[in-house]
């Protein structure tokens, strides 16, 4: 069994040079604690008896799988998503990328029709919960098959239905890790072994995840902090016959929010964003909401005064257009302190559109376009 693992490492080291380079640096053992292969990000586990029943390239097809649970970090990235659909969701994308490359995979594992290795962990989880949810408010959701693809309700990924994937003991090690996948990910790059999985990794690795909340609080804070008036001196200053303006955080204008209908989000996810919406409102009291849906055009406009409970609604369908939204906020009468705009921006974004306020791109999607202007932050539902 060692020889045979020794001989998939190196064929790994000549096929998949990038990802071999990372595994250097990742502990592999022969065990029985896993029933068919595991991996914590510090070290893969093969069982042995389930080692023996596969041919050569199998046994490459199942190094190559975990190996991928650690060049994507997917131990570290699970938060406190379901640990099974989040295993599964992710043996969906590794396989799909095994089998892109013309290799072989152990019998069992996860084929999911839809499913490519261009996709984002986080987007192939929240279809896939979604696609379960609805299924089990359908009365579907008791065992059996289920969802596009025919996936198992109840399998957990791996390749005996009980999962492959663990999560890390601790941070220890992450940051030395992530170096190593980013840097060995150029490296393959530059010489000319590019593939979708190598560009999800430079565009994501090393990079901090933006909280489109946190980063909404952020500028409604910074906005009040901001507002000065002279109508309220500062009672610092009067003592020595200064009169200076004071904060005035009342002052605080109104929020908008532009919604892409061009069908980016479901109803159900809007209200989870909704809701979170409303207890920011709360907390940090904006004059008004004002919710624009736009597809190619405006479909519709709705406002929220203060104390009002804001609620998103599904609006419009067809394609993308994000210029009647700016152009909406450019003719608005009443103060705006900024646009929280929620997309899977699927379309051009000039920078002849950057307005005279701070701009959140709410990013509902799994691509990873930088636009001219404005602050992406991730949208998680």
């Amino acid at each position: 069994m060692e020889q045979a693992l020794d001989t998939a490492y190196s064929k790994l080291g000549l096929k998949e040079p990038f990802i071999a380079a990372v595994m250097t640096r990742v502990k592999r053992e022969i065990s029985d604690k896993v029933p068919t292969a595991a991996t914590d990000g510090a070290c893969v586990w093969y069982n042995p008896a389930f080692m023996s029943e596969q041919s050569p390239a199998k046994l490459f097809g199942l190094v190559l799988h975990e190996s991928l649970h650690v060049v994507l970090m997917h131990m570290w990235r699970r938060g406190d998503r379901e640990p099974e659909l989040w295993n599964y969701a992710n043996d969906a994308i590794i396989n799909a990328y095994v089998l892109s490359r013309g290799y072989e995979l152990p019998d069992g594992g996860v084929y999911v029709a839809w499913v490519t290795d261009s996709m984002s962990s986080e987007y192939v989880y929240r279809r896939m919960k979604q696609e379960r949810d609805e299924e089990e408010k359908d009365g579907q959701g008791e065992g059996g098959e289920g969802g596009e693809g025919g996936e198992p309700k109840k399998n957990a990924g791996g390749f005996d239905g009980k999962g492959d994937l663990i999560d890390a003991p601790n941070d220890a090690g992450k940051a030395d890790l992530e170096a190593t996948i980013a840097a060995s990910a150029q490296m393959a790059k530059d010489c000319g072994h590019g593939s979708a999985i190598i560009d999800s990794i430079l565009n994501t690795t090393g990079k901090s995840t933006v909280d489109w909340g946190t980063e909404t609080r952020a500028m409604l804070t910074s906005a009040a902090a901001n507002d000065y008036t002279y109508q309220r001196p500062s009672r610092r200053f009067i003592g020595q016959g200064l009169y200076l303006p004071s904060l005035h955080s009342e002052a605080l204008g109104g929020v908008l929010f532009g919604i892409d209908s061009s069908g980016s989000m479901t109803q159900g996810e809007l209200s989870q964003i909704a809701t979170e919406a409303t207890q920011i409102i709360e907390d940090l009291q904006p004059l008004f909401v004002e919710v624009v849906y736009c597809d190619t055009r405006i479909q519709n406009v709705e406002r929220f005064e203060k104390g009002d409970e804001v609620v998103f609604h599904c609006k419009g369908g067809g394609g993308t257009d994000f210029k009647p939204v700016f152009d909406h906020l450019a003719n608005m009468d009443d103060p705006v302190v900024g646009l929280i705009y929620f997309t899977d921006m699927e379309a051009p974004i000039n920078k002849d559109m950057e307005p005279h306020v701070p701009v959140i791109w709410a990013h509902t999607g799994t691509g990873t376009y930088k636009p001219p202007f404005g602050v992406v932050a991730n949208v998680e539902v």
